[in-house]
């Protein structure tokens, strides 16, 4: 687990999450992490960057966030993946969570390889979770 991603989660909702600095070096954080390069809000909108490897072992930090911004109230999610370099269907079924009890999920900037795996998925769900922008 890297150290941006155990930080205090929605602290102070103008701060980002995680050391920046380090995150935006290529190839930070050990293989197999997952880095919340920023996390900001808006009213009742949730914006994060993804960067690093999503999969079952290392979604326990964006699950956390994604949990205490439901219990702060927060209902939009926007999710930048642009930096993201693997992802499986742990990322699908963390962002689902979300989606549930009217919550409202965009995704934004996305990186080729989290575009296949929706592209991927699309075609298995005959439709998409409901409030689940793609």
């Amino acid at each position: 687990m890297s150290t941006a991603s155990i930080l205090p989660i929605l602290t102070d909702p103008n701060t980002a999450v995680g050391d920046t600095d380090r995150a935006k070096e290529p190839g930070a954080g050990a293989p197999g992490d997952i880095i919340i390069r920023s996390c900001t809000t808006i009213d009742q909108a949730l914006r994060i960057e993804l960067q690093g490897e999503i999969d079952h072992y290392s979604t326990g930090p964006l699950r956390a966030l994604l949990a205490s911004a439901a219990a702060l109230g927060y209902v939009h999610l926007s999710v930048d993946t642009r930096h993201v370099v693997f992802a499986d269907s742990a990322l699908l079924n963390a962002l689902d969570c979300w989606s549930r009890r009217q919550r409202r999920l965009r995704f934004g900037p996305r990186s080729s390889v989290v575009q296949r795996l929706l592209d991927a998925a699309h075609p298995v769900r005959r439709a998409a979770p409901r409030g689940v922008q793609v």
